[in-house]
């Protein structure tokens, strides 16, 4: 029996160590809202002698969107690391299914979906500070935001950096970035003007067909690029001055969302994974780490 029991205890321990790795309520939330909403169209009820029945239009879009549901909460268990992508999927999936389901599995599904998709975007396996520092944490956020909007609102010339900077675009079929953290805007000299930018820092760059265009002064431009289907790969902690972020998000391989970031339009949540395709972003700045293109052609023009 002890032996048994020591095993429960084990299976127990290693359950919470999974559970405590992922967001598990999420993807449960999530898990719940797919069969509320695909069961209503399919689902029959006997009541002693009385068989009931619920007909709906809804069936074959709540069979979908049932279904897409139960794998975006697969996937929160699954592949955690995706849960940026599932959990903004399961958000629209949710409010979809309110005009052309059974309104969102009778408001259920909808709300579980809504509530799943937004704990897996609050989700993270930092461990919680103690109840006293938290509170300390929160003053100090607090106290850091209102000095962040009091900055914000000084004059341009207060946040003046002097390092002077030329724009430079960079476009690619395909963009990847990895380590991706949003600083928020800051001002820079750009092109001998103060402009605000978007400051990221990024562990690794991979650039496919990229093609770097860059401003030499006197009305000419240098131009890098690489042969077709080359990559192009930048490492190391690079920070980014960016003016200008468009192209085309797929979530889970499913739907295509076009983006488009700029300082008055900054990204509202940044992953630290992003594959952009048909993208391009026109960049202020950037320091550390050095961009390699293999067979660059060096144009000028």
């Amino acid at each position: 029996m002890s032996g048994a029991h020591e095993r429960a205890r084990r299976a127990l321990r290693d359950f919470g160590h999974w559970r405590r790795s992922r967001p598990f309520s999420a993807g449960a939330f999530l898990l719940l809202s797919g069969v509320v909403i695909m069961l209503p169209p399919y689902a029959t009820f006997r009541w002693g002698d009385v068989l009931i029945s619920i007909t709906t239009i809804g069936g074959v879009s709540a069979l979908l969107i049932g279904v897409l549901l139960v794998i975006c909460g697969l996937s929160l268990w699954l592949r955690p690391q995706f849960r940026f992508a599932a959990a903004v999927t399961a958000m629209l999936l949710s409010l979809v299914a309110m005009a052309v389901t059974n309104l969102g599995g009778f408001l259920v599904g909808t709300l579980a979906g809504v509530i799943g998709a937004a704990l897996a975007l609050a989700w993270t396996d930092q461990p919680r500070a103690p109840r006293g520092r938290r509170r300390s944490m929160l003053r100090g956020l607090v106290v850091l935001g209102l000095i962040a909007v009091a900055v914000d609102v000084m004059p341009v010339a207060a946040r003046d950096d002097r390092t002077p900077a030329r724009s430079w675009t960079l476009s690619a079929s395909t963009l990847r970035l990895d380590g991706v953290v949003y600083h928020g805007i800051d001002r820079i000299t750009v092109d001998g003007r103060l402009t605000r930018t978007m400051r990221f820092t990024v562990e690794r760059i991979e650039a496919t067909d990229p093609v770097q265009v860059g401003e030499l002064g006197n009305g000419h431009e240098l131009v890098t690029a690489a042969r077709r289907g080359g990559v192009a790969t930048a490492s190391g902690r690079i920070e980014l001055f960016a003016m200008r972020v468009t192209g085309v998000v797929t979530l889970l391989g499913l739907v295509g969302i076009p983006v488009d970031f700029t300082p008055d339009h900054p990204p509202p949540l940044v992953p630290p994974s992003v594959v952009l395709t048909d993208a391009t972003t026109v960049n202020a700045q950037a320091r550390g780490g050095a961009i390699v293109i293999p067979n660059a052609r060096l144009t000028i023009r």
